[in-house]
């Protein structure tokens, strides 16, 4: 028995920000040290080159050696040299060892550029191993899977001297005519953060940087340059930032990719509540933050948010290569462009780009990578219908084949736009299916483009098989759900004609199906990548057992979407309302008692399982504790295959929560007849919700309910547990001047609020700030914080005399003992008066 299983998130911590704007009482700023230095440095005298030294001291090493202009370089991406197929591209300093950094487009394989993109000279895209769809990716539900996929391309990337690759996408699916739902994983946060932070390991295994994209609440491509979405906080914190946060804490990812839109009226590049206090302060996240291209609006701005690299060049409107000037000028602190540039540096020194032990670049394997892409297109397709058993097609029966449409004698290996890949080679369905039967079978084909050719070519064949196709890119969203042009009446005209058709979507997310009542057998084979008709044959012949399972659930209809309406979608003068709030994927279709056309998690199997004995323990949990939930899977059917038992868990009446939300899920493969016990674990961070009070996560008491079973409207077992004696969620609150200047003190207080029932036994409240500054405590520590009563500690901040006008950032954290250990904290940003 092969068991796949996710990992547990680790325990809940989260961090204080307080902003403060420092107004410097110089006119010019001092000079520093970088620009004192000699600039002929010795190669003996380089002990940032010496891989035994930590990171940390070799960053501070060679951050001191940069001068002002060198520093701000390593911030922005210039044009590329002549030979350089990157995308993104920041020149390095020869002088200190220091070598350029490339970028490059992903996240379905290593995506070559040039310049004949954007302006006409003819330029030809070299080739790449082109993966299915990351939506494939995510059918399989198998985060091993995941990491060798990155893995994958990580290897492909070190073969082009690529050293941060965009992906992966990992925005959840909202909207169901997003143009990017092919490229992000799923619309459950759960599933996608696991899978997204696999994929990240995997990748970053081979010293290549994952820059997840696009971080926030990107999740429709219409007027993205443009628009805001709006959102509130429990939504935000439940539905669109959990996956974040468990692939830059679990997944360990490099550096982050700012998107372009705006989040609540600021832009996503800008945004210093995402980015400096949510992502950096509580999730603490060291690495990178680069924007998407056209997403810096404002040079000052952005910095202030967070922004480390921008990639928006001058033909955009805004760029980053004024910063040294903005620096002479005493409008930006040099402190805090050391502060952006130490981030650089660091994941510089990760990918180990001054060391011998950087893993190798070796020529592509283009034959491996290749099978490999097969064994993603067979994992991730799911078996949606399969009436009267017309699968697995049996060559021993079969006379004749007709294989019908745009995409049969072509292959559909992906979907448009940054991500699209040129690939080494590709296999058609019509060759696929035609290398796997040999000469015994006839096997005829047409696009179907011609209807009554269509029906004639399938009623003279004993299996029909139907490709349908629907084309997605970056830049645009679907108008709507329908499969384009004829292709409804072609599949209708070719199953009236054969009653053995199978039809096969190659599309990158949900479409509709008026003719789903009379074709029984249907495969979602999403963007499957270069080796398209292998994995397809694999599958009608059984030689794979289609294991996927639906990430994003299929309305019968776009007017059962959550989103089908503005100002949900489109938006109403620039305005996205995310107003269905948690009702998002299957969550909308249970909260509203809806009965979509196929479930998110449904998939059927060339075998058959049963779910039975679900065992919950502990009965009572404390806050803190995991949960642990296991049951027996039985392969009931004649073949071996892979199960996908899924854990959802429903919330106490007490909170506001849809009817259920997934917490776990494991893959298990078995042979005829085996039983298999399976046993999931629920962290304590599974049971949380939002708390708007607080701004925390917090423990509801009461009756929670255990689901389990095969999809999100198969859940045929269920077990309830009880939560006694809750910490209470606990909130931090912070109160500081609007305004200091350079060379003064500033009072600033932490208050430790206590809204729970038990007493916190020996909290301990701190607060840290930039390099440079001195923090006092200023009172007393507390000892205990009382049920339902707070505490308050109050410190004194001294700032530096050289500190320029700047976005500063103190950070408090809090921690206790008891039933609970955790810390807690509410985020604000305090406005400059200039």
């Amino acid at each position: 028995m092969e068991s796949r299983r996710f990992g547990v998130c680790a325990a809940l911590t989260t961090t204080v920000f307080l902003a403060l704007l420092a107004m410097s009482a110089a006119v010019v700023p001092p000079r520093s040290h970088a620009e004192s230095v000699s600039t002929d440095v010795a190669q003996d005298d380089r002990p940032w080159l010496d891989s035994s030294l930590p990171i940390g001291q070799r960053v501070e090493f060679l951050l001191s050696q940069l001068t002002l202009e060198e520093k701000t370089q390593q911030m922005y991406g210039v044009g590329r040299p002549r030979g350089v197929h990157s995308v993104g591209y920041v020149p390095g300093v020869p002088r200190l060892g220091i070598p350029p950094l490339q970028l490059a487009d992903g996240p379905l394989g290593v995506k070559d550029s040039c310049f004949g993109e954007i302006y006409p000279d003819n330029c030809k895209l070299g080739p790449s191993t082109a993966l299915p769809a990351t939506v494939s990716l995510a059918a399989s539900f198998d985060p091993d899977l995941a990491h060798a996929y990155g893995r994958m391309i990580g290897e492909e990337a070190r073969a082009r001297g690529v050293d941060v690759l965009y992906g992966p996408a990992m925005n959840i699916v909202r909207v169901a005519q997003g143009g990017r739902n092919f490229e992000y994983f799923s619309e459950d946060p759960y599933l996608t953060g696991h899978l997204a932070a696999a994929w990240s390991r995997g990748l970053q295994s081979q010293d290549v940087a994952a820059q997840l994209k696009h971080y926030a609440l990107n999740n429709q491509e219409l007027d993205r340059h443009s628009t805001t979405s709006n959102v509130d906080e429990q939504t935000m914190r439940e539905i669109y930032l959990p996956a974040w946060q468990i692939t830059a804490t679990d997944g360990q990812a490099y550096s982050v990719m700012c998107a372009n839109n705006m989040v609540n009226g600021v832009h996503n590049c800008e945004n210093a509540y995402l980015i400096r206090e949510i992502l950096e302060g509580e999730w603490g996240f060291d690495g990178v933050v680069g924007s998407d291209y056209a997403a810096t609006t404002s040079a000052i701005g952005s910095l202030n948010g967070g922004l480390d690299q921008s990639f928006t060049g001058r033909e955009w409107g805004k760029w980053y290569d004024q910063l040294s000037e903005l620096v002479r000028q005493g409008e930006v602190s040099e402190a805090l462009i050391d502060e952006r540039v130490r981030r650089i540096l660091t994941m510089r020194f990760r990918l180990k780009m001054f060391d011998d032990d950087r893993v190798p670049a070796r020529p592509v394997a283009v034959e491996r990578n290749g099978a490999f892409s097969r064994t993603v297109a067979e994992q991730g397709a799911v078996l949606l219908k399969n009436d009267r058993s017309v699968l697995p097609l049996d060559t021993s029966s079969l006379r004749s084949i007709a294989v019908i449409g745009d995409y049969a004698a072509v292959a559909h290996p992906g979907g448009g736009g940054s991500s699209r890949v040129v690939p080494y080679y590709t296999v058609s369905p019509l060759k696929g299916i035609r290398d796997r039967v040999g000469d015994g079978v006839q096997v005829t084909t047409t696009t179907g483009s011609d209807l009554d050719q269509a029906a004639e070519v399938a009623r003279d064949a004993d299996v029909a098989v139907v490709i349908a196709h629907a084309d997605q890119r970056e830049g645009e969203d679907r108008a709507d759900i329908d499969l384009p042009g004829d292709q409804n009446q072609r599949i209708e005209r070719v199953q009236a004609a054969n009653p053995r058709t199978v039809v096969v979507l190659n599309t990158g997310c949900a479409v509709r199906m008026p003719w789903v009542s009379d074709v029984h057998a249907l495969l979602q084979m999403w963007y499957p990548g270069e080796e398209n008709g292998n994995a397809l044959a694999a599958l009608l012949f059984g030689d794979a057992d289609p294991s996927g399972r639906l990430p994003v659930t299929f309305p019968v209809n776009l007017e059962q979407d959550c989103c089908h309406s503005p100002p949900r979608y489109p938006h109403t003068d620039g305005v996205y309302e995310y107003s269905e709030q948690l009702q998002v994927g299957y969550r909308w279709y249970d909260a509203q008692r809806i009965e979509p056309l196929f479930p998110f998690g449904f998939g059927l199997s060339y075998t058959t399982f049963d779910y039975a004995d679900l065992e919950v323990a502990p009965t009572s949990v404390t806050p803190g504790r995991a949960v642990k939930v296991s049951l027996r899977v039985t392969n009931t059917g004649p073949r071996a295959g892979t199960a996908t038992p899924q854990v959802y868990l429903g919330f106490p009446d007490t909170v506001s929560q849809p009817p259920r939300r997934l917490v776990a899920t494991e893959k298990v493969r078995l042979a005829p007849g085996q039983s298999e016990r399976v046993t999931m674990t629920l962290p304590a961070s599974a049971l949380s919700y939002w708390n708007t009070t607080a701004h925390n996560w917090d423990v509801a008491p009461g009756t929670y309910t255990v689901f389990a079973g095969a999809s999100s409207l198969d859940l045929p077992l269920q077990k309830t547990f009880q939560t006694h004696h809750a910490d209470g969620a606990q909130g931090l609150t912070v109160t500081a001047p609007d305004l200091v200047a350079g060379g003064t003190t500033a009072e600033v207080s932490v208050t430790l609020n206590n809204t729970g029932s038990q007493v916190l036994a020996t909290p301990r409240i701190g607060l840290t700030a930039p390099a440079g500054w001195d923090v006092a405590l200023d009172s007393p520590p507390p000892t205990v914080v009382p049920p339902h009563d707070s505490v308050r500690v109050s410190y004194r901040v001294s700032v530096p005399h050289d500190a320029g006008p700047a976005l500063y950032v103190l950070t408090a954290r809090a921690r206790w003992s008891g039933l609970v250990a955790g810390s807690a904290a509410r985020a604000i940003s305090l406005n400059a008066i200039q």
